[in-house]
């Protein structure tokens, strides 16, 4: 009967439910293959999560890349390279496809933001003579209009205001990608008080072309924002003292029909870890888990096994120095703890220090910027679901990774904060059998001095598993299924390692 059928299924699909929710995962019907069974989709899972934990790939390959340094994002099979003239893609599949796109010559390209789930590049191109800014919409695939975009496929952007057109350049800080939104933040200077600046969130919906300019950000010099999910916004503020940094998390409520023009509230105010007056701070970016853009998409667009809503961890990278002394202070903060602290706040604009959120929410780490001293690889490299691709140097302490001479050398590492593998790590370690990286879960303590002007504990348990045959100064991406970083060839055309865990 079909109520026995019906039970026959869950009885089948029910391991697989089970062991996809202690993966932190979930079930996505919407985009489910029907030629992979439940019990397939249940060994697939455990042999990606444990290849991940162990860094060992089911396997290893070299694909055709083009401009190294010009790299910016993998996934799906697409690797795409951004730089200030023209955006290109190489297609992995069955055969390889090149794509680009060529501005023009008097133009560059200033900022960029991907969603592969849509098929989408966004450009903000600014006319070199002019300083007129526009967003350009294309196929990621392609590199030609995107077919989903509205008519024109090209938005201007400078001069848009409430009170009217504009002269002035577009001051803008990023470019994000949320569902049909691009979202910018941007200086309002007006033109009856041109000493006056004002942050303003500017939102132009794709695939109509509407703009919308949200004004409640706080005056403070931003350092980059990044959208949580459809109800949150977070920027890193620089305080008028420059050593005063602030993560701000704001309510967003994005144009509707509910709310023809949309608005910002401040809702929470973050310290970041206090740094000392002498100490210059360049400017500071902010890395979300791609998985985020997937919760405001159809569910046919969204993978298989899809992450819960404002989960993983997000990453804040702060570029330091004093004299010729270069460091980076690197925060990886775990997403749900953080949207539960400010919804658990029913008073607006409150500040919380360092202390009163920080240690049990994130991890942070102080680094002497050995790795750039001949390139310019940042050590903060990706961020995807749960894990971060993090360069450094390795200590010569460390017995495994040391060099013949004794010294310590550049490595690559993949670290995970996904509880389930902390679970994970720590079962094995109970059973004695030994893990292939290092289990770190004791808090860690920064103590002041020359960089730092209070002490800043963290404790965001962690797995850390090392990447071999990583090369300095190469970028490292990261996609749900794969890792990708550049060959060392001597000679020949420049490939792509790709570790696949799939």
């Amino acid at each position: 009967t079909c109520k026995q059928l019906r039970a026959i299924c869950g009885l089948v699909r029910a391991p697989y439910l089970y062991e996809l929710n202690q993966e932190g995962l979930e079930y996505n019907a919407a985009s489910a293959s029907p030629t992979v069974s439940f019990s397939q989709a249940l060994a697939s899972l455990r042999c990606r999560e444990n290849r991940w934990r162990t860094m060992r790939p089911i396997t290893s390959s070299c694909r055709s890349t083009l401009n190294e340094s010009h790299f910016t994002s993998y996934s799906q099979n697409i690797a795409l390279y951004v730089s200030r003239q023209a955006a290109s893609t190489v297609v992995h599949g069955d055969t390889i496809e090149h794509s680009t796109y060529h501005g023009r010559i008097d133009e560059i390209t200033r900022f960029h933001a991907v969603d592969v789930l849509q098929d989408l590049l966004v450009l903000l191109r600014m006319h070199i003579g002019t300083g007129l800014s526009y967003l350009c919409f294309l196929s990621l695939r392609g590199m030609s209009p995107h077919s989903a975009a509205a008519s024109p496929t090209c938005v201007l952007l400078t001069g848009i205001s409430a009170i009217g057109y504009l002269s002035a350049p577009l001051h803008a800080h990023g470019l994000r990608i949320l569902g049909p939104w691009c979202a910018l933040l941007t200086i309002d200077q007006p033109s009856h008080r041109p000493e006056v600046q004002a942050n303003t969130l500017l939102l132009c919906n794709w695939k109509t072309n509407a703009l919308f300019k949200l004004a409640g950000i706080h005056p403070d010099k931003v350092d980059d924002f990044n959208l949580l999910n459809s109800r949150i916004l977070a920027v890193i503020h620089r305080a008028s003292n420059p050593s005063r940094l602030i993560l701000r998390l704001y309510d967003v409520t994005f144009p509707s029909h509910l709310s023809s023009s949309g608005c910002v509230r401040l809702r929470l105010s973050l310290r970041l870890p206090r740094i000392e007056d002498q100490v210059s701070i360049s400017l500071s970016r902010m890395v979300l888990p791609r998985a985020l853009q997937e919760q405001v998409l159809r569910s046919d667009q969204r993978p298989r096994e899809v992450f819960p809503p404002n989960s993983g961890v997000m990453a804040l990278s702060i570029p330091l120095a004093v004299g010729v002394e270069n460091g980076r202070l690197d925060i990886a903060i775990d997403v749900a703890t953080l949207i539960s602290i400010a919804r658990g706040n029913d008073i607006s604009d409150r500040t919380m220090l360092w202390g009163e959120w920080g240690p049990k929410t994130s991890r942070v780490f102080l680094i002497n910027e050995v790795l750039r001293a001949e390139g310019d690889v940042e050590p903060l490299q990706d961020v995807e679901g749960y894990r971060i691709a993090f360069a450094t140097n390795v200590d010569c302490s460390d017995g495994r990774t040391r060099n013949s001479d004794g010294h310590s050398r550049p490595a690559a590492f993949i670290l995970d904060f996904n509880p389930a593998t902390i679970r994970w790590a720590r079962q094995e370690e109970k059973a004695g059998r030994g893990l292939h990286g290092v289990l770190i879960t004791e808090p860690s303590v920064l103590r002041p001095g020359r960089l730092l002007a209070e002490e800043v504990v963290s404790s965001l348990p962690y797995t850390r598993t090392m990447l071999e045959g990583y090369l300095p100064q190469h970028q490292i991406r990261l996609s749900r299924d794969e890792v990708v970083y550049p060959a060392n060839l001597v000679q020949g055309s420049p490939l792509h390692n790709v570790y696949s865990f799939v």
